[in-house]
């Protein structure tokens, strides 16, 4: 199964473990099993990967059946690309809520 690295307390995450989460879509957030964090992704740079990605399809599709459009879209599908590169680099797990007292942390 796949497991990440909690940003609080470093210890592996199995997914298939999780049993505590809240919310949904973009905001969706996890709980650490080890250390109680709540993790979640940027909002924003989510949101961001989506867009670009689309866009890029987008304008692919527009550059491929319409005629005439290929110097307009081809900067288009680029920025796109390249927009959702970056953002897929930059958007990691983070700590969301930090429990209170570090000393909780299991081994």
């Amino acid at each position: 199964m796949a497991r990440i690295a909690c940003p609080h307390c470093h210890q592996p995450i199995s997914l298939a473990k999780v049993t505590a989460s809240r919310g949904n879509g973009f905001s969706a957030q996890i709980q650490c099993y080890h250390c109680r964090a709540w993790l979640g992704r940027h909002v924003i740079l989510t949101v961001l990967k989506v867009l670009g990605f689309y866009a890029a399809v987008i304008a692919g599709f527009v550059g491929y059946f319409v005629d005439g459009v290929a110097n307009i879209v081809t900067p288009i599908i680029m920025i796109s690309l390249i927009l959702t590169g970056v953002t897929h680099l930059m958007d990691h797990l983070i700590v969301i809520d930090a429990p209170d007292d570090d000393a909780t942390i299991e081994d």
